[in-house]
């Protein structure tokens, strides 16, 4: 890649401002739409990744009910020349793995994280609009949805950290009694704290820096005016995540 290509890169992360003074924020929001559809995506792999991290974990199995075999009532009450009694011959119990469980139950949660990116770029788009109107700035709605997209790229950091610190905490943990799995996991977790709480700190600072930035070009703001009118709402909803 030449050193052409790279610039706009460089130029992004040491100064926003620059950036976005060369790249108006509304003319960057297909990039930004862009990157909230990747951050959904590595949100789906890395609940993924997590479950599979949690099933690798489990050395047990579980006893069950026979998800293939029909209640206990139907088979009482018809015999086997029944329509009803198919199933009935099978056992009321199965084993299964654990881990299989946990990978299973991990999927649940795919739609939420295919889902969460687009609501808190919608939301964030409207907050930084109406902040920027609240200091007197002059901004544009497909300037502040840019900007709440372009937002995401800290996001990648905090994911990649937190996923490197699961899989550190989780290498040598092994559960064969599922019934003590989540405070297993919670006692593995606990030393990863500290890092995960740096990683969003960090990772707040640096959404801050980016979008007082960019509000500052697209809402004609003071350095001051723009930094105040992110880091306000950016500060509550830190303080909302660490809670």
């Amino acid at each position: 890649m030449s050193r052409s290509a790279l610039r706009p890169a460089r130029l992004f992360l040491r100064d926003p401002a620059a950036f976005f003074a060369e790249h108006r924020p509304a003319a960057t929001l297909p990039i930004a739409v862009s990157l909230v559809i990747a951050l959904a995506v590595a949100l789906v792999l890395s609940i993924l990744l997590l479950g599979s991290m949690l099933a690798g974990t489990m050395d047990a199995t579980l006893t069950m009910d026979n998800p293939d075999r029909p209640p206990e009532w139907v088979c009482e009450q018809h015999g086997p020349d029944s329509p009803h009694w198919d199933g009935c011959d099978e056992p009321k119990t199965v084993e299964r793995d654990a881990g299989s469980l946990v990978h299973e139950a991990a999927t649940d949660y795919l739609g939420y994280a295919a889902v969460a990116p687009f609501v808190v770029w919608l939301l964030g788009g409207l907050v930084l609009f109406g902040a920027a109107r609240l200091a007197n700035g002059a901004p544009s709605l497909a300037g502040a949805f840019a900007l709440a997209g372009w937002a995401a790229v800290p996001e990648f950091f905090r994911l990649a950290v937190g996923l490197l610190a699961f899989r550190y905490a989780l290498s040598d943990v092994t559960i064969r009694d599922p019934g003590r799995g989540p405070e297993v996991v919670e006692a593995a977790l606990a030393p990863i704290d500290p890092i995960l709480t740096v990683a969003t700190v960090l990772t707040a600072a640096w959404q801050w820096y980016l979008l007082a930035g960019g509000l500052e070009q697209d809402a004609d703001l003071s350095r001051g005016a723009a930094a105040a009118a992110v880091g306000v709402p950016l500060a509550i909803w830190l303080l909302v995540g660490l809670a």
